[in-house]
């Protein structure tokens, strides 16, 4: 029952976690973190857990189950985080992790999800044009060019998305720039 709850805030949230508990689907506290800390951690990098899964989603749906287990993975890996890296970065390789997992495992064709829906992830950023024209180039890529060029525009350094990618700064530096490449051929196109 609790699955198929969609998480728009706090309290609802709060509920899921308390339902996850109650079914023994998760352990009570979650080690020494705490649900207070999860709730928290999940209340600062909300936009960009809905980013990642958004990006992933080809239907609300698929959006919801995604975001889902992203929180979920995020929960159990808590206890596990050491802050070795920045909390956003860790909290990005979760979601990404997650989503990209969750592609792999359904055979499903590509789609997108309703503009409105995308103002909504994007924090109002959709509502220029230009930017839902590269948001839409973007979700043409392959995922793992989509994780690398979405991690880049939100501002994460070379550093810290080899760290996310698992490759080296060198690479990631070759990627972007051929990503970049492929973007600005598409922009030409339109």
């Amino acid at each position: 029952m609790y699955i198929d709850l969609f998480i728009n805030d706090a309290r609802s949230l709060d509920s899921l976690l308390l339902c996850m508990v109650d079914a023994g689907r998760i352990p009570d506290g979650a080690g020494q973190t705490g649900h207070g800390a999860f709730l928290r951690l999940i209340e600062s990098e909300r936009k960009t857990i809905d980013k990642v899964c958004f990006f992933y989603a080809s239907s609300q749906s698929e959006f919801d189950e995604m975001r889902q287990d992203a929180l979920i993975n995020l929960w159990r890996g808590l206890p596990g985080f050491r802050g070795e890296c920045r909390q956003s970065t860790w909290v990005y390789r979760i979601c990404l992790n997650t989503c990209v997992a969750s592609c792999r495992i359904k055979d499903r064709s590509r789609g997108m999800l309703p503009l409105d829906m995308a103002r909504d992830v994007a924090s109002g950023d959709a509502e220029n044009e230009h930017v839902e024209q590269l948001y839409n180039m973007i979700d043409t890529l392959a995922p793992t060019e989509k994780a690398l060029i979405l991690m880049w525009l939100d501002g994460y350094t070379y550093d810290e998305i080899a760290q996310t990618a698992g490759c080296g700064r060198n690479t990631v530096a070759t990627k972007l720039r051929r990503i970049k490449e492929s973007l600005i051929n598409k922009s030409q196109k339109l």
